[in-house]
């Protein structure tokens, strides 16, 4: 392909051309009237006047254009000389015959001065202008209309015509020799651009105004920026379109497609692919060059190339965001230590910890496990989002040692990581979390041991930086100390209000004993009096009676001594933990207190399958005991009694079994549904009992880790306890 030459004389060289060329043809004109002027005195005595006439103004004229064009105004005055010989011709030609006036051949004169000095769009205006004019003179000349003309002599016909003959010599000489000159100053200007261009760091080119903006020229250079040499560009004008980097297409064809339209100044950053596949970057700015007539000829432009800045830039921008990630990483970590330290609730601590991270850092999931008791599971305590909130819903949890990024970073006490979790196999994949790429698992310890584990989960790929493993390391070890803490705290809580529970209980056990065993004392003493009197007196009869009473209060002292020597039992001596199933405690239970005329008279009903439990057999029998004994003791009044035993699905705490034993008798209202379990509670004085029974029951189950409530409507509306045992093993 042939190169394009470059356009080089610009617009301020034109403008010099066209004024020096202005310049040469007023000094010709001005030197050719004066001779006009003289030949006239001297042959055409006839021509004298008018002669004289053209000479002054054409030198006055001339004068005005020559200091127009030293003052810059070179169009003005170009405009003014065209308007003022056309005028000049036009007149002689209206006065003198018309058409036929010997200086109508001077519009071909006018014409030629319009034509190099304004542009061909002037010089065809002068032309219509001319031509209009023309066909009026004929017009008028035919029809007598034009005024009394000088007829002049063929001789002085020639003269005249001699006259702008030489006038259009003149203008095309200097117009050549003006041309030449400028050509010449052209070509020299050109060569030392091309130099100029050619030695420079950029690079040049023309782009031309097709859709597909191809490359017409481009400089040497080319080949060390980017490999190509200047002959593949030329050989190849969409090549430049073939190198744009994948990424920036769609931008840069835009922002072309916009000034291609509006016409503005083309400048953009960009990437391009060198030969040898390396990524540059470039700053191109492009200006769009334009004609005489102001018509878009094609795109100038110089590439620069910037990869150098742009990398040093690039590493500033690290710098700066490893900077601002670090402080970020010490400001949540200190808001975590600041949690840490006054938070001491761990169901609003590790919610608000895993969103401390998670917002801090921008990560898609952040979530909390904790070891259970027997080390085997690792139970997930606190998570963000919507998928947390399903996964605690969900009771999520993953085996201690398995195959799971958090199983394994629990049982091998080391943080682990997986940096495109598509491609890893250590974790298992989880649909809840479909858009995680990056994950990070981190052990919680306290006092040497790990507890647990926090997960932290990234949408990018290659997330987590040494950097940031070693801070958010630092926090989960702040995280597993505070759960310590807190645990800790709970702890000591429950210790303070079990001992508070403890001390009360005293306060009422020590009114209690005080007050029930001072009864019986008081009777025995009271009957002693009446004995030793019965006996004085030989009342036999009296005496019996006497004495029964005193054995019967000593009983009840007995059954009071007894009960309260159990239940300082429980929780001290225990046998031996077994499975056994619940509806064999239920068989031996009524074994043991149901005789046969109970079993015809209530009803009893129970479950079938019920689960197995790991317990004290001999204390759960006892438990049974106590519940279905204060059951057929309160049936009251009930014509039809009837006793359930069944189960009643998992606790949602702990997944421990839950029964029931429930009855059809007298009820308790609601505000007495905690008083039942207290010690000594009798909520009918009239009925017997010592009222530590339940109180038992109660120490029995909360020593097996389970708990019981009772559920009741009120009065003559059944009775309900429900208790929780762990599950067999």
């Amino acid at each position: 392909m042939k190169k394009e030459t470059f356009a080089v004389i610009p617009r301020e060289s034109e403008k010099e051309l066209s004024g020096g060329l202005l310049h040469s043809i007023a000094i010709g004109l001005l030197f050719l009237s004066t001779l006009f002027v003289l030949s006239a005195w001297m042959v055409f005595h006839v021509l004298i006047w008018r002669a004289l006439i053209f000479g002054a103004s054409v030198s006055v004229i001339c004068g005005l254009v020559i200091w127009l064009i030293h003052k810059g105004q070179k169009r003005f005055a170009g405009l003014t000389l065209v308007a003022f010989l056309w005028l000049m011709v036009s007149f002689g030609a209206y006065t003198a015959g018309g058409v036929n006036a010997p200086i109508f051949v001077g519009y071909a004169a006018v014409i030629v001065i319009a034509a190099l000095v304004l542009g061909m769009r002037t010089g065809t205006v002068v032309i219509i202008l001319t031509a209009g004019f023309g066909g009026f003179l004929a017009y008028a000349e035919a029809n007598s209309l034009l005024p009394e003309h000088f007829d002049y002599p063929p001789i002085a016909r020639l003269f005249i015509y001699i006259f702008f003959f030489f006038v259009i010599i003149l203008i095309q000489k200097t117009a050549v020799d003006t041309t030449s000159k400028a050509i010449e100053r052209a070509s020299a200007s050109e060569s030392q651009y091309r130099t100029f261009l050619e030695n420079i760091a950029s690079v040049t080119y023309i782009n031309d105004l097709s859709p597909d903006v191809l490359t017409t020229y481009v400089s040497p250079q080319v080949k060390n920026i980017l490999g190509y040499t200047q002959e593949e560009f030329m050989t190849n004008p969409s090549l430049w379109m073939e190198i744009l980097f994948a990424e920036d297409h769609e931008r840069v064809f835009h922002e072309s497609k916009r000034t291609s339209e509006t016409g503005e100044p083309f400048s953009m950053e960009y990437r391009v692919v060198a030969k040898d596949r390396r990524v540059v970057w470039v700053r191109d700015e492009a200006t769009l060059v334009r004609n005489e007539m102001g018509q878009p000829q094609y795109w100038l432009g110089v590439w620069t190339d910037i990869t150098n800045s742009k990398n040093s830039e690039s590493a500033q921008l690290d710098t700066l965001d490893a900077l601002l990630r670090r402080t970020n990483q010490l400001q949540t970590a200190s808001e975590v230590s600041s949690a840490a330290t006054s938070i001491l609730e761990l169901s609003e601590l590790l919610p608000k910890v895993v969103e401390l991270i998670r917002s801090h850092f921008d990560y898609y999931y952040v979530g909390i496990f904790l070891v259970d008791e027997k080390r085997e599971m690792a139970v997930l305590r606190a998570a963000t989002g919507e998928a947390g909130k399903q996964l605690l819903a969900a009771q999520h949890a993953l085996e201690v040692g398995n195959t799971s990024m958090i199983g394994w970073c629990v049982a091998n006490d080391r943080a682990r990581i997986a940096l495109d979790v598509g491609k890893e196999a250590i974790r298992f994949k989880n649909p809840v979390l479909p858009l995680s790429r990056s994950e990070l698992a981190l052990p919680l310890r306290a006092r040497g041991q790990v507890i647990g584990a926090m997960t932290i989960q990234s949408v990018v790929e290659a997330a987590f930086t040494d950097a940031d493993i070693t801070a958010l390391q630092t926090m989960a070890d702040q995280v597993g100390n505070a759960i310590e803490t807190a645990r800790l705290f709970d702890e000591r809580s429950s210790l303070i209000n079990e001992l508070e529970a403890k001390n009360a209980e005293l306060e009422r056990f020590s009114y209690t004993v005080s007050h029930d065993l001072k009864s019986p004392l008081v009777t025995i003493r009271g009957f002693v009096g009446y004995l030793w009197e019965d006996a004085k007196k030989g009342d036999l009869t009296r005496f019996e009676k006497d004495m029964q009473r005193v054995v019967n209060a000593a009983e009840v002292m007995q059954n009071l001594l007894n009960d309260l020597l159990e239940l300082s039992r429980v929780g001290r001596v225990i046998n031996s933990l077994e499975d056994i199933k619940f509806g064999e405690i239920v068989m031996e239970t009524f074994n043991l207190i149901l005789s046969p005329p109970l079993r015809e008279k209530i009803k009893f009903e129970v479950q079938e399958d019920m689960p197995a439990i790991h317990c004290d057999r001999i204390r759960i029998v006892e438990v049974l005991q106590n519940l279905v004994s204060n059951s057929i003791k309160f049936m009251g009044d009930q014509p039809e009694p009837h006793i359930q035993i069944g189960f009643a699905g998992r606790d949602d705490v702990k997944g421990y079994p839950i029964f029931f034993v429930k009855d059809n008798g007298s009820g308790i209202e609601p505000q007495h549904h905690e008083r039942v379990f207290n010690l000594f509670s009798r909520l009918n004085p009239e009925m017997e009992g010592t009222g530590i029974g339940l109180a038992i029951v109660k120490r029995v189950i909360e020593v097996h880790g389970g708990r019981i409530w009772l559920e009741s409507q009120g009065v003559n509306k059944g009775s309900t306890f429900f208790f929780t045992l762990p599950p067999a093993e």
